[in-house]
């Protein structure tokens, strides 16, 4: 199955920003710490490096911190590949209108305080 998130914008962090990736099975929950490596309002990649396995399709739920806004969003794992020490996973989220415009406001904030910095 291809994909490809063609969102309007994608933004990718420099520093890639700590999270927890849940998942939930049968039995029990599986969390795991991750890295989201970039993010938009309806997606983002992460890699873990535990040896958790997250397969395809698996439903997870996603949340981290841009600034002092917390962000927790239910999702699906669409693609994932496999390094030596890590994994790195597409995610498709599913946000509500709430999310997508804090996300942007959080977003707008990063991207001035970069520009500052680099003055």
């Amino acid at each position: 199955m291809y994909y490809k998130r063609n969102e309007s914008y994608r933004f990718v962090f420099n520093q890639p920003v700590t999270g927890k990736l849940t998942k939930r099975e049968e039995s029990n929950t599986v969390n795991a710490v991750v890295e989201v490596l970039d993010v938009s309002n309806e997606g983002a990649k992460v890699r873990c490096n535990h040896d958790i396995n997250f397969a395809r399709n698996q439903k997870v739920y996603l949340s981290f911190s841009l600034n002092s806004s917390a962000f927790h969003a239910p999702g699906t794992v669409i693609w994932s590949k496999r390094f030596h020490s890590s994994t790195e996973m597409g995610l498709h989220l599913q946000t509500d209108n709430e999310y997508r415009n804090n996300m942007i406001k959080e977003l707008k904030e990063i991207a001035k305080q970069k520009k500052k910095s680099n003055k």
